[in-house]
This record gives structure tokens, C-alpha cells and sequence, in this order.
């Protein structure tokens, strides 16, 4: 049996807003481990929540262990590599974004191999050699170790037809206990696609899953849709894509295909405000499009620039304007705390995420990713405040700014929340559509 564990560890989004979602990444290994022959069972801890015991009970018969982690939750996944070591002799590999770009901070005496980037092929070919009790000599993707050294294998290719892929193993996990604002979730998380084209300099996506986009047939997404209405009762679909308005094209065979199977189902994606037109915001409208999220993050050219974001503050507003011409809920992403940014720059982008009046605003303070360009050239200028990774959770600053000190930027990110979300405007528009009272509650929850 191969045990896949999602570790728990305080993640703002689960804490604050009671916002807890399927791990999809851990549902696609599992999906591939099981098509090879394997039985595999998932840990989410994140809504889980067991205590050691229990842990240990569920994954005694284990071969093999595989540890997923963001860079918040790093610390986390090696505290449980390290306690699941102490009681079982089962083959630990730790995998997701922050261990491709840190695999020696990774490689602790208590794991016994990292997965670099893409893990469906990878870990299927651990799996084999583990339970064979071969070693991992020329499996490419990987660092393991061997006795007391760390061997670096070669990486391996991206996965360019994404169609083969099986989809997640919802059936894997407790669905009954993932939560929106604590109401039972009845919205699936989907990629369509992987690789970004764009170079943000604060954003770890592009060297993850490559620069190529790599995109799934609209047949295979629409099959996966109808599946998850069938067999799971979904509702809505996120799609999950860094930009899923990438390709015009793909997005209207989408579109057409969801419209042609008559699929009742509402879905909302994330998208650049360069990357959308009204032909496309119309036809993804009629399909059954109910949100867009957009990356505006700030109203100064001089940041944007800095963030390589490509964009202008103009894009944003026509992008914003067209999915409201349509009745599209609009979220909208702002970034404070650039190391030169001054304070008059940051007021200018909240006064622009109240101008564009998204339906709701995403405020974060600007967080150097490992892997990310933002992190070198922090840690080569000794700009970082910290390098322990529990606290870079985009809600505390912990990079240094030339202007301000880090708890002037905690106080204005504060002031972003308050002063765009109890604006007379925006709460009786949430009053008229019954969602005030959840809306107070979130701002509630922030503020503690």
C-alpha cells in the first residue's frame, strides 16, 4: 500500500475563512499509483486532523510515503517525515513546488528521496522500484539518498499529453468534510492546463510546470466535468489553471463542448486582463462562467514593471468592465510591499481596487517563494526578514521594504480589507443578494 499525506499545519485561507478544498495534486498521484496496481490511501490532515496514533495506525502497512508541501506548510511535512520515521521503516519521498526549488533543505536523514516538478510518471517508478527493493539509480526526476550521500538524478521531461492523465481519485478522500465558510463544498477543483507562458517575477508557476503551455484536450476536460456531475453531484468547477483564457480557441471548444452535452454547471477560472475579449467573456458566459479572478496587484507602472506583469492599469479595467457587462462575479488580486514601493504607491492601488469595484478583492503582501526571482534577488541583497517558512503565508510581510516597517505593511493590509469590504456600496450589494452576514463574518474572522 502507498500512503499519500497532505500535512496539517496553519494555512490562513483554513483558518480565517473556513476554506478547505480536495488536494488535487495528491488525487492525481493517487489516480496514477492505482492505474498502475497499487493500493493507495490519502491523508488529508488538513481536514483530517488526527493525532499521531491515528496516523500511524492508517499507514502502518505502508511501502512507501509520499509527503506533498507549499512553503508554508514545509516545516510541517518534515516534522511528519520525522515522527512517521521513528515508529515505521517505510520509504519516505517528499514532493510538490517548495521541495523542487529546496530538495537539500528537503533531503533531512529522515526522507529518503525528493520529487523534482511533475509527479505522476515520478512517483509511479519509486513505487515500482520500492516494492521490487530495487534502488532508484536512473530514475529521473529525483534526489535520493544513498547511505550518507544525496544523489541528484536527471530531471525528467513535462508530460506533454496531459489527456492521459486519469482523472483525481475523488473516491480517495472524505469529500463530506471540505468546506466553503462551513458549508459543505459542492465545488471541484479541475487544470485543464499546465505551463505559463508569462515571467512574473514573483511567481514560481512557469519554472514548476515550464514555460510551454500544455493543454488538455476539450473533449477529456468536458468528460471529467460530466464524471464529477455523475458520480459526485458537482455543482460548480474551479478551474484551477494559472491562465485557463490562455488559448481563445481551447476555451470556446470548451465552451461548446459543456453547451453541447446540455451539463448544467456553473464554473469560474483564473484569467489575465490581457487575455480575454468580449466574443470570449460572452461565450464563457452562456456556458455556464459565473466568476473570473484576475491578477491586477497594483496601480503603480513602476511596480508592475518590477513584477514583469506585462499588463496596464487601462487592461484592467476594460477586463473587469467586460465580465461585468455579462454579470460575471469579478475577483480581483493586489500585491503590497515591494521592496521600493512607497507608501503613496500602495494607497494608489487600493484606491484602484475601489475604482475598479471587483465584486470581491484578494489583498496580499508581496511573499518571495522559493524558486521564485523575487526570493534570489532578496536573499542576494539580504532584503529577507526570515527565512522560516511557517510564516510566509502572503498575509505577513517578510521582506523588507525601503519605506516602511513590517508591521506598517501588517496595519495596511489591515486597511485594504477594511476599507474596500465595509464600503456602503459593496455591503448592500452583498445585502440585496443575501450574503451580508457571511461577508461580516469573514472580515470578523480576519481581523482576529
Amino acid at each position: 500500500m502507498i500512503a499519500l499525506i497532505n500535512p496539517r499545519a496553519s494555512v490562513e485561507v483554513v483558518e480565517r475563512l473556513d476554506i478547505s478544498t480536495p488536494p488535487l495534486g495528491l488525487c492525481y498521484l493517487a489516480s496514477c499509483l492505482r492505474e498502475a496496481g497499487f493500493k493507495v490511501k490519502i491523508i488529508d490532515d488538513l481536514v483530517e486532523k488526527l493525532n499521531f496514533e491515528e496516523l500511524i495506525k492508517k499507514i502502518k502497512n505502508a511501502i512507501m510515503v509520499g509527503i506533498t508541501s507549499t512553503t508554508p506548510t514545509f516545516n510541517s511535512a518534515l516534522n511528519y517525515a520525522k515522527k512517521i520515521k521513528e515508529k515505521l521503516s517505510t520509504f519516505i519521498i517528499l514532493g510538490g513546488v517548495h521541495v523542487t526549488f529546496k530538495p537539500y533543505d528537503a533531503m533531512k536523514s529522515y526522507v529518503d528521496a525528493v520529487c523534482i516538478g511533475e509527479g505522476e510518471e515520478t512517483i509511479v517508478e519509486v513505487a515500482e522500484r520500492v516494492e521490487a527493493g530495487k534502488n532508484l539509480e536512473g530514475v529521473k526526476g529525483i534526489f535520493y539518498r544513498e547511505g550518507e550521500k544525496i544523489i541528484e538524478n536527471q530531471p525528467r521531461k513535462f508530460i506533454e499529453d496531459l489527456d492521459r492523465i486519469p482523472f483525481p481519485a475523488y473516491d480517495l478522500i472524505s469529500l463530506e468534510k471540505y468546506t466553503v465558510l462551513g458549508k459543505r463544498l459542492r465545488s471541484f477543483p479541475m487544470i485543464t492546463s499546465r505551463g505559463c507562458p508569462f515571467s512574473c517575477n514573483y511567481c514560481s508557476s512557469s519554472l514548476f510546470m515550464g514555460k510551454k503551455f500544455r493543454a488538455r484536450s476539450a473533449k477529456n476536460v468536458v468528460d471529467e466535468i460530466e464524471w464529477l456531475v455523475n458520480d459526485f453531484k458537482a455543482r460548480s468547477i474551479a478551474f484551477s489553471d494559472d491562465t485557463f483564457t490562455l488559448n481563445k480557441k481551447r476555451v470556446e471548444e470548451i465552451c461548446k463542448e459543456i453547451k453541447n452535452r446540455g451539463l448544467e454547471i456553473s464554473w469560474s477560472c483564473s484569467s489575465r486582463v490581457d487575455t480575454v475579449d468580449e466574443d470570449t467573456i460572452k461565450i464563457m458566459k452562456e456556458a455556464g462562467c459565473k466568476a473570473i479572478y484576475f491578477g491586477v496587484e497594483s496601480a503603480s507602472e513602476r511596480i508592475l514593471k518590477y513584477y514583469k506583469k506585462r499588463i496596464s492599469v487601462e487592461k484592467a479595467f476594460k477586463a473587469v468592465n467586460l465580465a461585468k457587462k455579462y454579470k460575471i462575479t469579478t475577483i480581483c488580486s493586489f500585491i503590497v510591499g515591494a521592496p521600493d514601493e512607497t507608501k503613496e504607491e500602495m494607497e494608489k492601488t487600493l484606491k484602484l481596487a475601489i475604482d475598479l469595484d471587483p465584486n470581491y478583492a484578494q489583498f496580499s503582501v508581496l511573499t518571495p517563494y522559493p524558486g521564485t526571482e523575487i526570493y534570489e534577488e532578496a536573499r542576494s541583497k539580504g532584503l529577507l526578514l526570515t527565512e522560516n517558512y511557517d510564516e510566509y503565508t502572503a498575509a505577513k510581510p517578510v521582506l523588507s521594504n525601503f519605506y516602511l516597517k513590517p508591521e506598517e505593511i501588517s496595519e495596511f493590509l489591515k486597511k485594504c480589507y477594511l476599507k474596500f469590504y465595509l464600503r456602503p456600496k459593496f455591503l448592500f450589494r452583498e445585502l440585496r443578494k443575501g450574503n451580508l452576514s457571511v461577508i461580516l463574518k469573514v472580515i470578523k474572522k480576519f481581523l482576529k
